[in-house]
């Protein structure tokens, strides 16, 4: 399969005379998770109904492998919203097999991926039960099944992971994987900055409609670091408060998070003063956080305006 591209290019929406995003820029690789992130308000169910043509861009163009996304047929999408869009009253397998018909694949097909997925996600046991049986993970998982049986070209989840428990993270996160390798292309809007930064390989942040921040996850990461350093060992050491080369930013017994007062000087010099006093268990510079990433772009943001 050739390598899909997902191309947004300058789109600008407003509502009401209120932009509700601006200049909103971005390209997601097939074989790629894409994290769509931001704050409530920030843009991101726009942007997502947008991709998804629900609605239509004021300016600028969306394109998947140089088509526009006007031209392209809704079976090649799976969408996932935040806001569930099940019906209460349905039957699991019947309202899967339905969804499944509508996006082009037969009967008898829907119905084979739907009773394959509600096994894999521990759910075969309620083909026959009502939607309003079910728990809110369970409704999750066949809100997913929904999204994902036709085995779209381009995947859109918005929140995929509330509701379930650990161990359906980890099914979930599976087959994610294996549509991964697929070339697919898939975008992932999450608040769970943890959940973010284990899977996805790219992302976009968003604030006040704009992109503040667009990258590799891990060149971003590396971007940000603080050229901090934690070590450990399993015996005292304090002694190296008394260094004058370093800052303690964190001190316990055993383990000390610092930075150099000299970014131009070699770590190595300063690891052999610590080896020479104290056995290491880990000695590694320290990456920051998405979460911290997420929330310090959006300070420096908010700062700028003032």
């Amino acid at each position: 399969m050739a390598k899909n591209v997902l191309s947004v290019k300058g789109v600008y929406k407003s509502f009401f005379e209120k932009p509700a995003v601006e200049n909103l820029s971005f390209t997601v690789q097939g074989g790629e998770t894409f994290g769509l992130l931001g704050p409530n308000g920030a843009g991101k169910t726009t942007a997502m109904r947008m991709i998804m043509n629900i609605i239509v861009p004021d300016k600028g163009e969306i394109l998947l492998n140089d088509e526009p996304r006007k031209n392209l047929k809704a079976n090649r999408f799976g969408y996932l919203p935040e806001e569930r869009g099940l019906y209460p009253g349905a039957v699991v397998l019947e309202m899967l097999t339905y969804f499944g018909t509508l996006n082009n694949l037969s009967r008898r097909k829907a119905e084979v991926e739907a009773i394959r997925y509600l096994d894999r996600l521990g759910m075969v046991e309620y083909t026959d039960s009502r939607i309003n049986q079910l728990s809110k993970g369970m409704q999750q998982k066949i809100q997913f099944i929904a999204a994902f049986l036709h085995d779209p070209d381009i995947l859109i989840l918005d929140e995929p992971f509330t509701g379930l428990d650990p161990i359906n993270q980890i099914v979930l996160r599976e087959i994610l994987q294996e549509y991964k390798q697929k070339k697919r292309i898939l975008i992932i809007s999450t608040h769970q900055m943890e959940q973010a930064e284990n899977i996805c390989d790219h992302i976009c942040l968003l604030n006040q409609s704009r992109v503040i921040l667009d990258g590799k996850l891990s060149a971003i990461k590396k971007k940000n670091r603080e050229n901090a350093y934690i070590v450990e060992s399993d015996s005292s050491l304090e002694f190296i408060t008394s260094f004058s080369e370093i800052n303690i930013l964190e001190a316990g017994n055993t383990s000390y998070k610092f930075t150099l007062k000299d970014d131009k000087m070699a770590v190595t010099g300063l690891l052999k003063k610590i080896e020479a006093k104290a056995d290491i268990k880990k000695f590694e510079v320290v990456e920051p956080s998405l979460h911290d990433i997420f929330i310090k772009k959006i300070q420096e943001q908010s700062k700028d305006k003032e």
